[in-house]
């Protein structure tokens, strides 16, 4: 016969491993919920990032655009329809601020009607309607405030648009500051996001110039910086509702870029590391002169209302 002591100590035992076994089942089941929580904060940290980076890229745009529109040289040029004088004045300014700033950027001037007036990066499709499927040019047309926007035209990029006025205060046409996607996916390389920007190819045949891209199901590639751009992994990704999904060493999230007629265009896809420590954003936008105009007119400036918008 067992004697009861060591039956007591037999139950003390179970017990004790038992009541172990419930604290570390809820000890694992917070340091879970716990690394979980301090994912999250991590990727939404992440995610601001790119969204401060995308925004400052559009400001930038913006505020080219504004400066543009106050330009009296392409002021006049436009209104007095003088196609070649207005080109070389845009190719004068573009080249001071490659200078200082050393980005490409493109400029295209349209009319009242939305016809292609000059382009500064080629020399054909003058008087071409653009109503048609520029949204963004028909926004400003119709509300004559500054807009910018992910727009989808030819090209799918950064596109600002600004109203131009003669100096009667009569809305002549606009011009637009081109921005290509490029210099994000460059900008947040250098942060450590890789990125890549991907293109519905229902558009095609809006965008032609992405005819030929790399394709994933049905999306066309225009950028990328991700080393190994994993169809599969970026298929779950676009079909999942989740807010980032990840494997043993990366995380990939998404952002909707742009939209048109109601649908949206693309997707700015991102992949960083898992385990980033102390990693310190510095961001730097300033341009590294000034770019002034000597004909600035305070009348067409002040006319301007300060509400913009950006999309």
């Amino acid at each position: 016969m067992i004697p009861p002591i060591i039956i007591s100590y037999k139950k003390i035992i179970i017990s004790f491993f038992i009541l172990l076994a419930i604290l570390l089942f809820f000890l694992n089941k917070y340091n879970t919920i716990l690394n979980q929580k301090e994912l999250d904060v991590f990727v939404s940290n992440q995610m601001k990032i790119v969204e401060d980076e995308l925004e400052n890229q559009k400001n930038q745009a913006l505020s080219l655009a504004l400066m543009f529109s106050q330009n009296q040289e392409i002021i006049e040029n436009l209104d007095k329809n003088r196609h070649k004088e207005l080109k070389k004045e845009l190719l004068k300014i573009l080249e001071i601020i490659k200078t200082y700033t050393k980005h490409d950027i493109d400029v295209q001037i349209h009319t009242k009607n939305l016809e292609v007036f000059t382009r500064s990066w080629e020399d054909k499709d003058f008087g071409e309607d653009l109503s048609g499927f520029r949204e963004g040019l028909v926004k400003v047309k119709n509300t004559q405030k500054p807009f910018v926007s992910s727009e989808l035209g030819k090209r799918f990029n950064i596109k600002a648009i600004a109203p131009i006025y003669n100096k009667n205060m009569e809305f002549i046409g606009s011009i637009e500051i081109i921005v290509d996607f490029k210099d994000l996916v460059y900008r947040l390389k250098s942060l450590g996001i890789s990125s890549a920007i991907l293109l519905e190819d229902d558009f095609l045949e809006i965008a032609k110039l992405y005819k030929y891209n790399k394709r994933i199901d049905n999306f066309v590639v225009l950028h990328n910086s991700i080393d190994e751009l994993n169809d599969k992994t970026l298929l779950t990704l676009i079909n999942s509702d989740k807010f980032f999904i990840e494997n043993s060493s990366k995380i990939y999230s998404k952002i909707s870029l742009g939209s048109f007629e109601n649908k949206s265009a693309g997707i700015l896809v991102l992949s960083f590391d898992k385990y980033i420590k102390n990693f310190v954003y510095l961001p730097n936008y300033n341009y590294h002169g000034e770019i002034k105009d000597s004909n600035h007119t305070g009348d067409i400036q002040n006319s301007l209302e300060k509400r913009i918008i950006i999309k």
